[in-house]
């Protein structure tokens, strides 16, 4: 299996991980551990929302699908049902039937990056070597292209060994389900952070 994860949402965890534990230990030094929930609180939410929002989400590849890990929610797209990628505001994965599933763990570039890709293709152009085709989103070097590229390799490998495909199953072609782990780090972060706001 493959994983995925755009290096600025481990830079955004960890940075929020570190700053609630900073906080936490702060206000016990500072206020005693018996008056220190205000601390201990919107540490502990920090803690909870930076491991639920940027540590956890990530994009895995097996032999066979495609796994999309968001905050709360896991999609999963059978090779054989899916269709294609889309990289316009993040990696989308879009199955035969017309379901999506986009991916929070691989943003596609803002609009300062897009224009220095755009640039750079240009000079590239300009030098003889061929232009990027899509969207600044599919290019190597962004989070939503590198996730892109990592899902058509393996989804390519998946056609050399499938040539003839394998039938499309019964049933949606992207099928969801809760994250229990990633939905109690992100209830369990909003109310440890109320908690602390509000005492």
């Amino acid at each position: 299996m493959q994983t995925y994860r755009a290096r600025s949402s481990q830079i955004w965890g960890w940075t929020a991980v570190g700053t609630g534990a900073v906080i936490a230990v702060w206000h016990v030094i500072a206020a005693g551990l018996g008056n220190a929930q205000g601390g201990l609180g919107v540490g502990a939410g920090m803690i909870a929302l930076g491991l639920a929002a940027f540590l956890r989400p990530h994009v895995a590849v097996t032999d066979d699908r495609v796994e999309i890990h968001n905050i709360t929610q896991v999609a999963t797209v059978p090779f054989s049902r899916l269709e294609g990628l889309d990289t316009r505001w993040s990696l989308e994965v879009r199955g035969d039937d017309g379901r999506k599933a986009g991916a929070f763990a691989a943003p596609a570039p803002g609009a300062a990056q897009s224009r220095r890709i755009e640039k750079q293709v240009a000079r590239e152009s300009e030098s003889g070597v061929p232009p990027l085709a899509g969207r600044a989103g599919d290019a190597t070097g962004t989070p939503s292209g590198d996730a892109s590229a990592m899902i058509r390799a393996r989804w390519d490998a998946w056609r050399a060994a499938h040539p003839s495909g394998d039938p499309a199953g019964e049933g949606p072609s992207v099928l969801r389900r809760i994250d229990p782990v990633g939905l109690g780090l992100a209830i369990g972060g909003l109310a440890a952070a109320a908690w602390g706001l509000l005492l």
